[in-house]
């Protein structure tokens, strides 16, 4: 379901950046997804319906994910980052996963934010 959101939503969205890897195990029956049907095959499996039943999923009360790591990156890239306690090597691998993760989501939100500035103002930004 679409959330109403503001333009003060919009707003604080784009001034901050949220990345949140998380573990654990969550599993989706693909007869069952939303909007399926097992008598339709030549229907594509699509990602969007996969995503908001694994969402629906993570909601459920006796989910079980843990965070290995969060970062928080202000407009004024102050930055806090809460990583798991003794990581093993596996998970380390997903450390490096989410600071890749991050490092993206930081080049997409300034080439997010230089395309709008060019709308807003014009070629000249």
């Amino acid at each position: 379901m679409a959330e109403n959101k503001t333009f003060g939503d919009f707003i604080n969205d784009m001034t901050s950046l949220d990345v949140v890897t998380l573990t654990g195990n969550l599993t989706v029956q693909v007869s069952a997804l939303e909007g399926g049907s097992d008598d339709d095959d030549s229907k594509p499996l699509k990602f969007s319906r996969i995503m908001r039943q694994l969402e629906g999923r993570i909601l459920k009360k006796d989910s079980e994910i843990a965070a290995l790591a969060a970062t928080h990156v202000s407009l004024d890239r102050d930055t806090v980052t809460f990583v798991k306690e003794n990581l093993s090597p596996e998970e380390a691998v997903y450390l490096e996963f989410h600071n890749e993760t991050v490092k993206a989501a930081g080049i997409a939100r300034a080439a997010m934010a230089d395309g709008i500035a060019k709308l807003l103002l014009g070629s000249k930004a």
